[in-house]
């Protein structure tokens, strides 16, 4: 089936597919079976098998990516954007765009989006190559946003690990499959409650806002409620509704992470 994850390693086929989207052809295909398989299949593996699973998992590539990719990115947009004159380097960006550059590479949603974006030949969907456990497929979590940013960041270090890290081998590869200039754009800044939401899913934390206390009159009360994470109190904060009452705490949680 092309939504399920494969119960191995992606096959020499599929390698080669995956090469021919990505535009890049590796020396040591390991390094690219690396990037497509999940440490929840590598931990798997050992606990059955009593031994080293076959592939390492993507967490070093994934790691080394993330760096790779933000300075492939900016390399692109400084090429395209200015030049180094007698002064120095001048850019033709306005006021504050290197403000949004900086926000916007440490946004990972792009890349999922990306993810989606990418398949074989036959139409296979890249999220749907990753090695991964019993539990991942079932549950249908390799293809939820995290790991195919994971996923997209790993294929990027896998590419640099191969290449010994030459940027001149890098570089067409994303932009092949990136646009660096979404780095300029601005993006709304989401609200408190959503970051906690997003930030507690990401790392399988429970988040509650308890009620801690309500004062004033009947028809006209404050609220207090209190942000906990994996029940511990990490902000509180008042309003004259509950909802305005979790925003503040989840400002407040925010600021003390």
């Amino acid at each position: 089936m092309k939504n399920k994850p494969a119960a191995l390693c992606p096959t020499d086929e599929q390698l080669a597919e995956i090469e021919r989207v990505i535009g890049y052809t590796f020396r040591d295909k390991t390094l690219l079976r690396q990037a497509f398989t999940r440490r929840s299949y590598t931990k798997e593996f050992e606990a059955k098998n009593k031994r080293k699973a076959p592939v390492e998992c993507n967490e070093v590539p994934e790691t080394l990516g993330d760096a790779v990719l933000s300075a492939a990115l900016i390399a692109i947009l400084f090429r395209r954007h200015g030049k180094v004159t007698g002064r120095g380097y001048e850019s033709d960006f306005g006021e504050g765009v290197f403000t949004e550059i900086k926000k916007n590479l440490c946004d990972k949603t792009a890349l999922s989006r990306i993810i989606d974006g990418l398949a074989t030949e036959d139409g296979t969907p890249f999220a749907a190559l990753q090695t991964a456990s019993d539990g991942d497929r079932s549950s249908g979590n390799y293809n939820s946003p995290s790991p195919k940013e994971d996923l997209f960041e790993s294929v990027i270090g896998a590419v640099a690990l191969d290449c010994g890290m030459d940027f001149s081998l890098i570089v067409p590869v994303v932009e092949r499959l990136d646009d660096p200039e979404r780095l300029t754009v601005r993006i709304p800044e989401k609200d408190a409650v959503t970051r906690i939401k997003e930030l507690c899913e990401a790392k399988k934390w429970k988040y509650d806002y308890p009620e801690i206390g309500r004062t004033g009159p009947d028809h006209d009360p404050t609220f207090t409620v209190g942000c906990e994470i994996n029940g511990e109190l990490r902000g509180t904060g008042s309003g004259k509704s509950k909802k305005a009452a979790r925003a503040e705490a989840a400002k407040a949680a925010l600021e003390k992470m």
